[in-house]
Protein backbone atom coordinates (compact mmCIF):
# COMPACT_ATOMS: atom_id res chain seq x y z
CA UNK A 1 0.00 0.00 0.00
CA UNK A 2 1.09 3.22 -0.77
CA UNK A 3 -0.27 6.74 0.57
CA UNK A 4 0.25 10.32 -1.06
CA UNK A 5 -0.09 13.27 0.70
CA UNK A 6 -1.64 15.83 -1.15
CA UNK A 7 -1.49 19.16 0.13
CA UNK A 8 -3.45 22.59 -1.91
CA UNK A 9 -1.68 26.03 -0.92
CA UNK A 10 -3.23 29.38 -1.35
CA UNK A 11 -0.43 32.05 -2.74
CA UNK A 12 1.13 33.12 0.38
CA UNK A 13 0.61 36.56 0.38
CA UNK A 14 -2.98 35.80 -0.14
CA UNK A 15 -3.69 33.10 2.33
CA UNK A 16 -5.04 33.68 5.62
CA UNK A 17 -7.53 36.68 4.52
CA UNK A 18 -9.71 36.43 7.70
CA UNK A 19 -6.10 37.47 9.23
CA UNK A 20 -5.98 40.51 7.03
CA UNK A 21 -6.72 42.83 9.86
CA UNK A 22 -4.35 41.89 12.31
CA UNK A 23 -1.44 40.95 9.91
CA UNK A 24 -0.44 42.26 6.63
CA UNK A 25 -0.05 40.41 3.56
CA UNK A 26 4.24 39.70 4.22
CA UNK A 27 3.17 38.75 7.64
CA UNK A 28 0.66 36.28 6.29
CA UNK A 29 2.87 35.03 3.94
CA UNK A 30 5.65 34.17 6.22
CA UNK A 31 3.08 32.50 8.10
CA UNK A 32 1.61 30.46 6.01
CA UNK A 33 5.04 29.38 4.74
CA UNK A 34 6.21 28.78 8.11
CA UNK A 35 3.07 25.76 8.51
CA UNK A 36 3.58 25.04 4.90
CA UNK A 37 7.67 24.22 6.24
CA UNK A 38 6.09 22.32 9.64
CA UNK A 39 3.60 20.23 7.80
CA UNK A 40 6.08 18.94 5.08
CA UNK A 41 8.52 18.29 7.90
CA UNK A 42 5.87 16.20 9.75
CA UNK A 43 5.44 14.29 6.71
CA UNK A 44 8.84 13.80 5.60
CA UNK A 45 8.91 11.94 9.23
CA UNK A 46 5.67 9.56 9.01
CA UNK A 47 7.11 6.50 7.36
CA UNK A 48 3.52 5.74 6.06
CA UNK A 49 3.53 8.90 3.84
CA UNK A 50 5.15 7.46 0.57
CA UNK A 51 5.49 10.40 -1.91
CA UNK A 52 3.78 14.24 -0.91
CA UNK A 53 2.57 16.45 -3.90
CA UNK A 54 1.84 20.27 -3.33
CA UNK A 55 -0.88 21.77 -5.61
CA UNK A 56 -0.15 25.69 -5.83
CA UNK A 57 0.04 28.64 -8.32
CA UNK A 58 2.79 30.18 -6.05
CA UNK A 59 6.00 29.65 -7.13
CA UNK A 60 7.50 30.00 -3.58
CA UNK A 61 4.84 27.20 -2.19
CA UNK A 62 6.28 24.77 -4.63
CA UNK A 63 9.85 25.43 -4.57
CA UNK A 64 9.68 25.07 -1.15
CA UNK A 65 7.68 21.68 -1.77
CA UNK A 66 10.44 21.02 -4.06
CA UNK A 67 13.12 21.67 -1.21
CA UNK A 68 11.30 18.79 0.88
CA UNK A 69 11.75 16.42 -1.97
CA UNK A 70 8.14 16.77 -2.71
CA UNK A 71 6.29 16.34 -6.23
CA UNK A 72 4.55 19.88 -7.59
CA UNK A 73 1.29 20.47 -9.21
CA UNK A 74 1.27 24.66 -10.60
CA UNK A 75 -2.37 25.26 -11.01
CA UNK A 76 -4.15 27.55 -13.13
CA UNK A 77 -4.97 31.00 -12.50
CA UNK A 78 -8.11 30.65 -9.68
CA UNK A 79 -8.88 27.23 -10.72
CA UNK A 80 -11.51 25.82 -8.21
CA UNK A 81 -9.89 23.97 -5.63
CA UNK A 82 -12.28 20.60 -5.59
CA UNK A 83 -11.25 20.56 -9.11
CA UNK A 84 -7.47 20.74 -8.76
CA UNK A 85 -7.89 18.26 -5.72
CA UNK A 86 -9.45 15.99 -8.04
CA UNK A 87 -6.33 16.67 -11.01
CA UNK A 88 -4.05 16.06 -8.14
CA UNK A 89 -5.75 12.17 -7.24
CA UNK A 90 -4.95 11.05 -10.67
CA UNK A 91 -1.80 12.11 -10.19
CA UNK A 92 -1.25 10.11 -7.74
CA UNK A 93 -3.57 6.99 -8.86
CA UNK A 94 -1.56 7.16 -11.92
CA UNK A 95 1.60 6.49 -9.64
CA UNK A 96 -0.12 3.55 -8.07
CA UNK A 97 -0.67 5.01 -5.27
CA UNK A 98 -3.62 3.07 -3.31
CA UNK A 99 -4.72 6.22 -1.14
CA UNK A 100 -4.40 9.63 -0.77
CA UNK A 101 -4.40 11.82 2.31
CA UNK A 102 -5.22 15.82 1.87
CA UNK A 103 -4.16 18.17 4.18
CA UNK A 104 -4.19 21.66 4.57
CA UNK A 105 -1.52 23.98 4.58
CA UNK A 106 -2.15 26.10 7.80
CA UNK A 107 -2.22 23.55 10.57
CA UNK A 108 0.22 25.15 13.00
CA UNK A 109 0.40 21.87 15.42
CA UNK A 110 0.84 19.08 13.27
CA UNK A 111 2.61 15.89 14.45
CA UNK A 112 3.61 12.76 13.22
CA UNK A 113 1.20 11.14 15.51
CA UNK A 114 -2.06 13.00 13.89
CA UNK A 115 -0.88 12.19 10.38
CA UNK A 116 -0.63 8.51 11.75
CA UNK A 117 -3.59 8.84 13.32
CA UNK A 118 -5.05 9.30 10.41
CA UNK A 119 -3.73 6.23 8.60
CA UNK A 120 -4.24 3.48 11.03
CA UNK A 121 -7.18 2.23 9.65
CA UNK A 122 -6.37 2.88 6.15
CA UNK A 123 -4.64 -0.77 5.29
CA UNK A 124 -6.37 -2.81 2.58
CA UNK A 125 -8.10 -5.62 2.85
CA UNK A 126 -7.15 -8.72 1.11
CA UNK A 127 -5.36 -7.91 -2.19
CA UNK A 128 -5.64 -10.05 -5.65
CA UNK A 129 -4.58 -9.84 -9.40
CA UNK A 130 -6.70 -9.56 -12.33
CA UNK A 131 -6.76 -9.26 -15.84
CA UNK A 132 -8.59 -5.79 -16.52
CA UNK A 133 -8.25 -2.46 -17.67
CA UNK A 134 -11.62 -0.84 -15.75
CA UNK A 135 -12.51 -0.03 -12.68
CA UNK A 136 -13.10 -2.73 -10.20
CA UNK A 137 -16.71 -3.03 -8.60
CA UNK A 138 -18.29 -0.98 -5.70
CA UNK A 139 -16.04 -2.56 -2.87
CA UNK A 140 -12.76 -1.78 -4.13
CA UNK A 141 -10.60 -0.10 -7.28
CA UNK A 142 -8.59 -1.54 -9.87
CA UNK A 143 -5.21 -0.36 -10.55
CA UNK A 144 -2.93 -1.26 -13.51
CA UNK A 145 0.61 -2.28 -13.90
CA UNK A 146 0.64 -3.60 -17.64
CA UNK A 147 -1.84 -6.35 -17.74
CA UNK A 148 -2.75 -7.29 -14.04
CA UNK A 149 -4.46 -4.85 -11.50
CA UNK A 150 -4.72 -4.58 -7.91
CA UNK A 151 -7.70 -4.67 -6.09
CA UNK A 152 -7.67 -2.79 -2.70
CA UNK A 153 -10.54 -2.33 0.05
CA UNK A 154 -12.23 1.11 -0.09
CA UNK A 155 -12.08 3.44 3.21
CA UNK A 156 -12.57 6.95 3.78
CA UNK A 157 -10.80 8.97 7.38
CA UNK A 158 -12.19 12.15 8.30
CA UNK A 159 -10.74 14.70 10.71
CA UNK A 160 -12.95 18.03 10.91
CA UNK A 161 -11.74 21.04 12.41
CA UNK A 162 -12.91 22.03 15.65
CA UNK A 163 -16.63 23.33 15.13
CA UNK A 164 -17.04 19.86 13.19
CA UNK A 165 -17.80 22.31 9.94
CA UNK A 166 -15.35 22.13 7.51
CA UNK A 167 -12.56 18.96 6.48
CA UNK A 168 -9.18 19.20 8.23
CA UNK A 169 -7.69 16.49 7.05
CA UNK A 170 -9.04 13.46 4.47
CA UNK A 171 -7.77 9.79 3.48
CA UNK A 172 -9.83 8.02 0.51
CA UNK A 173 -8.49 4.91 -0.88
CA UNK A 174 -9.26 4.38 -3.14
CA UNK A 175 -7.45 8.02 -4.87
CA UNK A 176 -10.26 8.20 -7.53
CA UNK A 177 -14.03 8.31 -7.62
CA UNK A 178 -14.69 10.30 -4.57
CA UNK A 179 -16.41 13.61 -5.14
CA UNK A 180 -14.28 16.16 -2.77
CA UNK A 181 -16.38 18.64 -2.07
CA UNK A 182 -14.67 21.77 0.38
CA UNK A 183 -15.52 24.59 1.54
CA UNK A 184 -18.12 26.05 4.29
CA UNK A 185 -19.64 22.52 5.06
CA UNK A 186 -17.62 20.23 3.85
CA UNK A 187 -17.31 17.74 7.29
CA UNK A 188 -21.11 16.83 6.59
CA UNK A 189 -20.84 16.69 2.35
CA UNK A 190 -17.84 14.24 2.71
CA UNK A 191 -19.61 12.15 5.08
CA UNK A 192 -22.23 11.96 2.63
CA UNK A 193 -20.10 10.98 -0.35
CA UNK A 194 -18.42 8.53 1.29
CA UNK A 195 -22.12 7.28 2.53
CA UNK A 196 -23.36 7.58 -1.40
CA UNK A 197 -20.36 5.37 -2.42
CA UNK A 198 -20.79 2.73 0.45
CA UNK A 199 -17.62 3.11 1.64
CA UNK A 200 -16.95 2.68 5.37
CA UNK A 201 -16.16 6.02 7.00
CA UNK A 202 -13.82 6.53 10.33
CA UNK A 203 -13.82 9.59 11.90
CA UNK A 204 -11.04 11.19 14.37
CA UNK A 205 -10.31 13.63 16.31
CA UNK A 206 -6.65 14.29 16.74
CA UNK A 207 -6.06 18.08 18.46
CA UNK A 208 -3.00 18.75 16.10
CA UNK A 209 -5.13 18.62 12.98
CA UNK A 210 -8.08 20.04 14.33
CA UNK A 211 -7.00 23.29 15.53
CA UNK A 212 -6.14 25.56 12.29
CA UNK A 213 -5.77 29.18 11.70
CA UNK A 214 -9.03 30.68 10.55
CA UNK A 215 -10.13 33.17 12.50
CA UNK A 216 -8.53 35.87 15.21
CA UNK A 217 -9.42 34.27 18.03
CA UNK A 218 -8.00 31.41 16.49
CA UNK A 219 -4.97 33.46 16.05
CA UNK A 220 -4.99 34.78 19.79
CA UNK A 221 -5.14 31.23 21.24
CA UNK A 222 -2.33 29.93 19.07
CA UNK A 223 -0.13 32.95 20.05
CA UNK A 224 -1.01 31.98 23.87
CA UNK A 225 -0.63 28.07 23.68
CA UNK A 226 2.87 28.89 22.01
CA UNK A 227 2.82 26.24 20.19
CA UNK A 228 1.65 23.67 23.17
CA UNK A 229 -0.16 20.65 22.01
CA UNK A 230 -0.88 19.34 25.22
CA UNK A 231 -2.76 22.81 26.54
CA UNK A 232 -4.22 22.65 22.88
CA UNK A 233 -5.71 19.08 23.04
CA UNK A 234 -6.44 20.00 26.83
CA UNK A 235 -8.70 22.76 25.10
CA UNK A 236 -10.33 21.09 23.15
CA UNK A 237 -11.48 18.25 25.28
CA UNK A 238 -12.73 21.24 27.40
CA UNK A 239 -15.18 22.37 24.57
CA UNK A 240 -16.12 18.88 23.93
Amino acid sequence: MTTWAIIPVKPLRYGKSRLSHILTPDERAELTTRMLNRTLHTLDGVPGVFRTLVISRDTAALKLARKHGAYTYGEGDKQDLNLALTRAAHIAAAQEASGVLILPADLPLITPEDVEMMLAGAAPGPSFTRRATQPGPDNGAAYGNGSFNYQLARSVTICPDTIEDGTNALYVNPPVGFEFSYGEGSFTRHLKEAKRLGMPVRVVHAPGLKFDLDTEEDWYTYQALNGNLTQVSEALAAES
